[in-house]
């Protein structure tokens, strides 16, 4: 399976080559599991959690004590790598001749939904963090985004 979304106009019905033409279009569930940037997320949600492990930042209780400065400083590089990173890692893994704008778009933006859906620590530290928030942003941004397809090249 091609890590980013295969657009229906693009496909012949081959499977034999590597390149976005010879394979089949995505549907919608396809679409959402691939405008998801899982890669990214994972790297985030593992190393975040050891920062706030280290710091001792607890997402699911208000913090009354203000956190250290060298968290915030760890927990804005981690985001901003990952945040960065998302792109990246999605332009190495696209096939020829694969449509990559509306993938790297919907996935970029859709990274920092889940980073704070996780309760992500720099969320945490700024104040920013709201559980109710975060239930409906990420959940809500996927569902909708399933519903755009990129334009075959």
């Amino acid at each position: 399976m091609a890590r980013l979304v295969i657009p229906t106009s693009s496909t012949n019905g081959h499977l034999a080559t590597a390149t976005a033409s010879d394979r089949p279009a995505d549907n919608y569930s396809d679409r959402l599991v691939k405008y998801l940037p899982a890669e990214s997320v994972a790297f985030y949600a593992g190393i975040d959690k050891l920062v706030a492990s280290h710091f001792g930042i607890d997402s699911t209780v208000a913090s009354t004590t203000p956190a250290p400065a060298g968290a915030l400083l760890w927990a804005a590089l981690f985001f901003v790598i990952g945040l960065v990173g998302t792109p990246i890692y999605l332009y190495r893994r696209k096939l020829p001749n694969q449509p990559w704008a509306m993938n790297v778009i919907i996935a970029t933006v859709a990274f920092p939904l889940w980073a704070y859906t996780l309760g992500g620590s720099l969320f945490v530290i700024t104040g920013w963090y709201s559980v109710f928030v975060a239930g409906l942003l990420a959940p809500l941004f996927t569902f909708i985004a399933g519903w755009f397809e990129p334009a075959a090249q």
